[in-house]
């Protein structure tokens, strides 16, 4: 959990030094628990391991109206 600690202080930094101020503290206190929010589901799809023919799971097939 430490790597991902230090991974969304940095992202948030990032943001804070750009967009600080524009933003009221309640505002960045949102944006810190999005940011880490992100980098905790960053850090478990890490975790799955594909292999380079892995497939997706499910194939998108884009509705076109009354076509089957």
């Amino acid at each position: 959990m430490k790597d991902s600690n230090t991974e969304a202080e940095t992202l948030f930094k990032l943001v804070e030094q750009k967009y600080g101020d524009k933003l009221t503290e309640e505002e960045l206190e949102e944006v810190k628990k999005g940011v880490e929010r992100i980098v905790e589901a960053s850090m478990e799809l890490r975790k799955v391991k594909l292999e380079n023919g892995d497939e997706p799971f499910s194939i998108f097939k884009p509705y076109r109206g009354d076509e089957e």
